[in-house]
């Protein structure tokens, strides 16, 4: 595909556009986490982004900030220590999730490891789980998912309410918050609306026993052998009296995981908004750019007399510490010479600016 090389404010939408196959993210906005990260392409469009000569890049995330607030929650709404003990003590989270669900040894529970059946791999039926369980997803749903028996979904499911006792509660509380209020809100404060959400909920509780025998129907004539002219005509009455009250039932369960999933995920924007903040100021400080803020990490330009380990502890300083949780929050800071090309400040030669030889 070609495209130009050098990547300005008139062509960056032109060239995002033509990366990002699809149409979803298009139709959302092409930014630059809709980049994308592996393919080659995308590569070339993240190397275009490079700081000015003599600047570079210091780039820093929130690691795992959804899973901390969740913690946070479970602690100071329920104390139930049991998500917030394993941040608190430094451990992989996936991992040592596993083996408190599954009762394994670790061996078991890193990254591709199976379970001693081989049967399924823990830690990354965890990750997929916790989903699973922050949208309150029914276990069919999980099992067919993971591809797994129902046996194996209903022990985790049994398994992960006991290890982590408040969870479900939880996400319930606040779907049940966004209910009765008609909105959810972050723990700052930031409401999302959902005014409808009752009103339709309702309607999708009536509508059901008529939906379900309009889907009974409709399979019983499409079974046949053969079928009328009239079969066709049922069948085509049959889509435009189902669609409405299918499009309304996906609707609630959209709007059912969204009031949980904003809490979440808008509570970790806010925190990333007051960090910005934060390193806004430190920009106009010391004279260096605030570039941009991709999904949870943040780039800043400095200049080489400013590329420093201090620099880099500040950075990670204002990341951890502008917001304070029951729990330590975590963010990696990298040195970068272009988007993508990175490296931990302890493979740096601060003293020549470039990377240390091996």
């Amino acid at each position: 595909m070609a495209f130009p090389v050098e990547v300005r404010d008139t062509n960056y939408h032109d060239i995002v556009k033509k990366l990002v196959t699809n149409d979803d993210k298009i139709s959302k906005g092409s930014n630059l986490q809709n980049i994308p990260a592996r393919s080659k392409e995308g590569a070339r469009v993240r190397g275009a982004f490079k700081p000015q000569e003599g600047w570079f890049y210091l780039a820093a995330d929130l690691s795992q900030i959804e899973p901390r607030i969740m913690a946070h929650i479970m602690w100071t709404v329920y104390g139930d220590n049991s998500l917030r003990s394993i941040f608190t003590a430094g451990r992989d989270l996936y991992t040592t999730m596993a083996m408190m669900v599954f009762n394994l040894e670790e061996k078991y529970c890193v990254d591709k490891a199976y379970d001693p059946t081989g049967t399924f791999k823990p830690r990354g039926m965890m990750k997929t789980g916790v989903l699973a369980k922050s949208y309150d997803q029914k276990v069919d749903n999980f099992c067919n998912t993971m591809k797994v028996s129902r046996e194996v979904g209903d022990m985790f499911y049994e398994k992960f309410d006991t290890a982590f006792p408040s969870f479900i509660t939880m996400v319930r509380d606040k779907r049940q918050f966004a209910y009765d209020n008609g909105y959810s809100e972050t723990l700052f404060g930031r409401k999302r609306r959902f005014p409808l959400l009752a009103e339709w909920s309702q309607q999708v509780k009536r509508n059901e026993r008529k939906l379900m025998d309009l889907y009974i129907e409709r399979s019983r004539i499409r079974k046949k052998a053969i079928k009328s002219k009239a079969d066709f005509d049922r069948l085509d009455r049959l889509e435009e009296l189902i669609k409405p009250m299918a499009d309304m039932r996906g609707m609630v369960g959209y709007w059912e995981r969204a009031s949980f999933n904003s809490v979440i995920q808008g509570t970790g924007a806010d925190i990333l908004k007051l960090n910005m903040i934060r390193l806004y100021r430190e920009c106009q400080k010391r004279g260096w750019y605030l570039n941009a803020s991709i999904h949870d990490e943040i780039k800043v330009e400095v200049p080489r007399k400013d590329l420093t380990m201090e620099n880099c502890d500040l950075i990670t300083d204002i990341m951890t510490k502008s917001v304070e949780l029951s729990l330590p929050l975590k963010s990696d800071t990298v040195i970068e010479t272009v988007w993508g090309k990175e490296y931990d400040p302890s493979e740096w030669d601060f003293e020549n600016a470039r990377p240390k030889v091996a």
